[in-house]
């Protein structure tokens, strides 16, 4: 008996070191503007002294006017309730449990779009001498509308995944907006103000990903490696499938060119630019 258990002890071994060892690769693009734009200016009516420290402009579309990059494009698993989940990296297990920032700055919500995961814990920030107003109504989550006094701070615990970004809003500035998406895996990338977006060490293997923007919604329409291109799966807008390989990845992309790899042209159109 003893020694059909070491036997099955050193099969069981035998068959784990045969087993592949989990790869990860990363996933980037540039999200660039093609054609022209110009934000709106903000002229604030509450609290002026404090609002026109800095020239605010809308931030439904921020658009570096050098590189033509669009910042606050968010890329991320698109997760069924039944279907696979990804395996997470070790290295992200260093910021599970980290405090997420959310700031009243200059009468302006900084960062404009961010994530948060279920296991970190948001913080509602007034760097402001006035008061400020933040609400958000989740759909898993425990709604929540407070009142930040000038210089102070409220932790939330959100401790569901939503499956969309939820607004974030100011009752008294109302052109204040924010857009947060909780989740239970850390595998989301925002793009920043040079249109650049990364997603490190992501499982190998096909996933299908949403491409979301504020005003445009699911991005479905681009222009890709130089090439008209539509991203649905299942005749929905705005799903990327493809297959992540060990290494750096181009959204959307299986073989890039050197001259465009990565780049994502989007129109005015596409992006509801009025």
């Amino acid at each position: 008996m003893i020694h059909r258990l070491l036997l099955s002890t050193l099969l069981v071994t035998a068959f784990a070191t045969l087993a592949p060892a989990q790869e990860w690769g990363d996933l980037e693009a540039t999200f660039k503007l093609k054609g022209d734009f110009e934000p709106k200016k903000i002229t604030p009516d509450k609290d002026v002294a404090v609002c026109t420290k800095v020239k605010l402009v809308e931030q439904n579309w921020v658009v570096d006017p050098a590189t033509k990059g669009i910042a606050n494009i968010a890329v991320y698993f698109l997760l069924t309730p039944t279907g696979k989940k990804p395996p997470v990296h070790p290295d992200y297990a260093k910021t599970a449990q980290d405090k997420i920032v959310l700031d009243n700055l200059n009468c302006k919500y900084i960062p404009h779009v961010l994530n948060l995961r279920t296991s970190q814990t948001l913080v509602l920030k007034n760097s402001d001498p006035v008061g400020h107003n933040m609400k958000a109504d989740f759909f898993a989550n425990v709604p929540f509308n407070d009142l930040i006094p000038a210089g102070g701070q409220i932790e939330k615990k959100l401790p569901s995944p939503e499956a969309a970004f939820v607004p974030v809003s100011c009752a008294i500035h109302g052109w204040m907006n924010s857009y947060l998406l909780v989740r239970d895996e850390p595998y989301v990338g925002i793009s920043d103000e040079k249109g650049q977006m990364v997603i490190k060490n992501l499982p190998v293997g096909e996933w299908t990903f949403v491409v979301w923007q504020e005003k445009a919604g699911y991005i479905g329409d681009v222009t890709l490696d130089g090439k008209p291109t539509t991203w649905a799966v299942n005749e929905r807008k705005g799903r990327v499938k493809m297959t992540i390989k060990p290494g750096k990845n181009y959204l959307g992309v299986a073989a890039p060119t050197p001259a465009t790899k990565g780049i994502v042209e989007i129109t005015p159109a596409t992006l509801k630019i009025q």
